[in-house]
């Protein structure tokens, strides 16, 4: 399969101030997070896993939401990017979404 054009730079800087301001807020899973590091870096999925130092089923199942990848995994692949995997709160959403509908 052939390789994506990378972006730019000024596309990875544009597309790096969205994923950081996303996680800020807490508006990435895990999956989405994944999708968008592999999109700054313009990679296949394979060529993500390699530099990465995982395979490429790791990388299709996060991106999937279907994997249980290891802390040491999620480590790898985000120290990339200056993150590492942590005690985060939950999401306003999926709070919301777990309790008893408010009535109107």
């Amino acid at each position: 399969m052939p390789r994506r054009n990378a972006p730019t730079r000024e596309e990875q800087n544009a597309l790096r101030r969205a994923f950081y301001e996303d996680l800020e807020r807490g508006d990435m899973t895990i999956p989405q997070a994944l999708k968008a590091m592999r999109k700054m870096t313009g990679l296949t999925q394979a060529e993500f896993a390699a530099h990465r130092g995982v395979s490429r089923r790791v990388i299709q199942d996060i991106e999937r939401g279907t994997g249980n990848p290891t802390v040491e995994s999620l480590n790898s692949i985000a120290k990339l990017f200056g993150l590492q995997v942590g005690f985060v709160p939950i999401r306003r959403r999926e709070r919301e979404a777990r309790s008893p509908a408010a009535s109107p």
